[in-house]
């Protein structure tokens, strides 16, 4: 028995509450984690979250999704922003703004991530979304910054005050978060949603305080959605 077989073995009987891959490749992990015979597949697509906290940032940001998802249709966004919203509220961060981002803040036909924003946003006004206010498209400036979003004229009551960035792909979410990391020395967490229990993949060039800051996260998620549905 391989140890990501066991690793899930152990969630499925109640004996652990996380995965954390350690030295094993992700793609070996991934592959035990959404097997349809004895995986921990839901009805969600997996996608990871990070939550970053940034110099000079008072709340905590969440980015999604920069590690599993290379090009996520507008079905795969739907359940991205679904599993950032959750991990959010783990955090206690309530009713949390959810900007989806783009390189422009308008609807362009010809760049497809601002027609996926459009949707999500007429999503959210439907209410699929529950506890969070979402709205795109936003450019990354727009997004975090008040006094952009009022430059450019933005209607929108999320406009610079975003809590959640929903990224339009795996290379715009790395070299967002990354930027974070290695030019303004952000922190960084982070765990997989959308399984049955949460899963940390740790990188290569993580230090010891996002090894230990994931868990952190993956402990903080877990007492709030089963702690919390029991006292419920």
């Amino acid at each position: 028995m391989t140890r990501p077989t066991k690793a899930v073995e152990m969630v499925l009987a109640g004996r652990a509450g996380a995965i954390m891959n350690g030295v094993i490749h992700s793609d070996a992990l991934l592959a035990e984690v959404v097997k349809k015979d004895g995986g921990l597949r839901t009805g969600r697509r997996l996608s990871h979250v990070f939550a970053v906290g940034v110099p000079g940032r008072a709340e905590i940001l969440y980015v999604s999704d920069a590690a599993i998802n290379i090009a996520p249709d507008l079905a795969t966004k739907v359940d991205i922003t679904r599993n950032a919203i959750d991990l959010a509220h783990a955090c206690g961060c309530v009713g949390p703004n959810v900007a989806v981002l783009s390189a422009v803040e308008t609807v362009n036909p010809s760049i497809p991530s601002t027609v996926d924003a459009a949707e999500l946003r007429s999503m959210a006004g439907r209410g699929q979304f529950r506890g969070a206010l979402v709205d795109g498209p936003f450019a990354m400036d727009n997004a975090i910054d008040i006094d952009a979003a009022r430059t450019k004229g933005i209607a929108s009551p999320l406009a610079g005050r975003a809590d959640i960035l929903i990224v339009p792909n795996i290379e715009a979410g790395d070299i967002l978060v990354k930027g974070l990391v290695f030019l303004a020395r952000a922190q960084t967490a982070g765990i997989v949603m959308g399984a049955k229990a949460p899963i940390i993949l740790t990188s290569r060039a993580d230090n010891a305080r996002a090894r230990l800051t994931s868990c952190a996260l993956t402990q903080l998620h877990h007492h709030i959605a089963f702690e919390g549905r029991k006292a419920a």
